[in-house]
């Protein structure tokens, strides 16, 4: 199949069902019975949390297949490939896997007289490449919430919870309180639960108690002090991550495999976790001289996780924020904490996403003359150089549309310097 078979495939389901977001298991369990998927005989990590999910879903997949172990990893969003949604062994699916999975799914669904959502097809695409390829294990990463994302409808070994934080509000509750009791619905009784933060809401540990999961909670069942890990079983080792990784995201992966019984050994896992790379998180590279940070980070937590990255490593030259985030997002709040960073704001448009917040109106929150309004991706890319020195730092965030859209433009457009574009820098 062609890239453009896919690309149809895709185009249909954004459009096919009512909602874009549909929470609810009933319909995609009815399809995912029909093409037993739901009782896999290979282990299952499910992995939930506002932010660190990436870093986690990453470790694990490391930690796994440095072992030797066939691992498949399910994540969303996408940064610049729907491919990169369904990794088999660390290989992207193939859109002629891709397509025939979403044949398989279409048939099915027809078969059971319901309606998928976008993001349902793309879990049990991925649940059923993954049994098709015969993996020994399967990260399921929460595209959202916890207990009514279409992950859940399997019954994991063992999940993450990596962090409790205010986003997708009208989804999962206003408060802390009401997000954790979504994010815990992930835990199984008699199953461990791993919580990588230590100031979570008592909400999240009394769900968990009362659905009777094996809670392990960082600062209590686990130890993280100075970058030194104390796992459940007493095992204790130095954590030696690449630059930009959050460390209790990291290590929540090796406590899981920890408390599951999986063999590790204190060397093996400090040099599997200190290969892990996540793209698009604080991703470090250059482009015609300038220093670029490209981060997905989309909402307070995350752009304060930016921030703390920024202070440690302060530009050489003049600072310019390239944003755009979603209208639904606490904006003002983004731009406040990142606004002391920042000379310069250039603002694109993220064409074709209904929810996208407008350049004007992020440039009316920002209030004053730093700022350029641009009315395409393309032509902020053309003129950022003109706009930057040699020597200046770039700072991508709001969204990770915003971060691809911005990196396929760095592909596309050659440097007329002799500095070569280097996409292949230390990423988280």
């Amino acid at each position: 199949m062609t890239e453009p078979v896919l690309a149809a495939w895709l185009a249909q389901l954004e459009k096919q069902h009512p909602k874009s977001i549909d929470l609810g298991l009933e319909r995609v369990r009815a399809v995912a019975n029909h093409l037993d998927l739901l009782n896999p005989s290979y282990k299952t990590i499910t992995v939930a949390g506002t932010n660190g999910k990436g870093s986690c879903v990453a470790a694990l997949d490391q930690l796994l297949r440095d072992q030797g172990l066939s691992v498949g990893v399910y994540t969303s969003p996408h940064l610049r490939r729907y491919n990169e949604r369904i990794v088999i062994d660390g290989e992207p699916a193939s859109d002629n896997d891709i397509v025939m999975a979403f044949s398989a799914i279409e048939k099915a669904s027809v078969e059971v007289d319901v309606s998928l959502s976008y993001f349902e097809y793309a879990t049990l695409a991925g649940l059923w490449l993954f049994k098709r390829a015969g993996v020994s294990w399967q990260i399921l990463e929460v595209g959202l919430g916890g207990r009514l994302d279409a992950v859940n409808i399997i019954d994991a070994d063992a999940c993450v919870v990596t962090s409790i934080g205010l986003d997708h509000t009208e989804w999962l509750g206003d408060s802390r309180d009401l997000i954790a009791i979504e994010k815990a619905g992930v835990a199984r009784r008699a199953r461990p639960a791993v919580i990588a933060e230590s100031d979570v809401p008592e909400t999240l540990r009394a769900t968990l108690d009362a659905l009777d999961a094996r809670v392990y909670q960082v600062g209590r069942e686990w130890q993280l002090h100075d970058k030194q890990l104390t796992l459940p079983s007493g095992l204790t080792l130095p954590l030696v991550l690449p630059k930009g990784l959050q460390p209790q995201n990291v290590a929540a992966a090796a406590v899981v495999l920890d408390v599951l019984g999986v063999d590790q050994e204190a060397s093996a896992i400090r040099a599997s976790l200190s290969t892990v790379k996540v793209a698009g998180r604080q991703q470090q590279l250059k482009w015609c001289d300038r220093d670029v940070w490209c981060d997905v980070a989309h909402n307070r937590e995350s752009v304060k996780a930016l921030v703390a990255a920024l202070d440690v490593d302060p530009s050489q030259g003049a600072c310019h924020a390239v944003f755009a985030g979603m209208s639904d997002k606490p904006l003002l709040d983004m731009i406040n904490l990142m606004s002391s960073h920042v000379n310069y704001w250039h603002l694109p448009p993220l064409s074709g996403l209904a929810r996208a917040a407008d350049p004007e109106a992020v440039a009316a929150l920002i209030g004053d003359q730093r700022c350029k309004c641009y009315d395409s991706m393309e032509n902020l890319s053309s003129h950022l150089l003109d706009a930057t020195d040699a020597g200046d730092r770039i700072v991508v965030f709001g969204s990770f549309v915003t971060v691809g859209a911005l990196l396929a433009q760095f592909d596309q457009r050659p440097c007329p310097v002799t500095s070569p574009l280097n996409l292949g820098a230390n990423v988280q």
